[in-house]
């Protein structure tokens, strides 16, 4: 049986969001080493050692919130699942758009729309190995 390319629209689409999640761990970790350095000049006020790690703290949930679903929607369309890639990329959007700005938004509306709508790519997310149903025929078979 013929294995099926990934479509070139899709790979866009997984190099767009490779390189926006790479963008935000980069963003992110030069905003705290400025941030270690002088943790007054955003917090408005003398920070003592416990100020310093509960911000600390609530920038890594930041990171960690941003990042993961879009990190999850990538590996998604590695692994040719439908379903978990539109919800994936659907909480990227949503999340994209009240907290990240509107580059990283129109990117996750791309990569929504692309997969929603341009059908090869679909086709392509939809569609099952052969080994995989082979798999689970001598999975099967093996246990009657």
């Amino acid at each position: 049986m013929k294995l099926m390319k990934l479509p070139t629209i899709l790979n866009v689409v997984r190099i767009l969001l490779s390189i926006k999640v790479i963008y935000l761990i980069v963003s992110f970790s030069v905003f705290l080493y400025i941030f270690s350095q002088n943790p007054e000049a955003f917090a408005g006020y003398q920070v003592n050692g416990n100020d310093l790690i509960n911000f600390s703290n609530e920038i890594t949930g930041r990171i960690i919130f941003l990042i993961i679903p879009s990190l999850l929607a990538i590996i998604c369309i590695t692994k040719r699942q439908f379903r978990s890639t539109v919800t994936f990329l659907s909480i990227a959007l949503f999340i994209g758009l009240l907290n990240e700005g509107l580059l990283t938004g129109l990117i996750q509306l791309f990569a929504l729309l692309v997969v929603l709508l341009h059908r090869p790519s679909k086709i392509f997310l939809k569609r099952q190995d052969s080994n995989d149903t082979e798999t689970q025929y001598i999975a099967k078979k093996s246990l009657t």
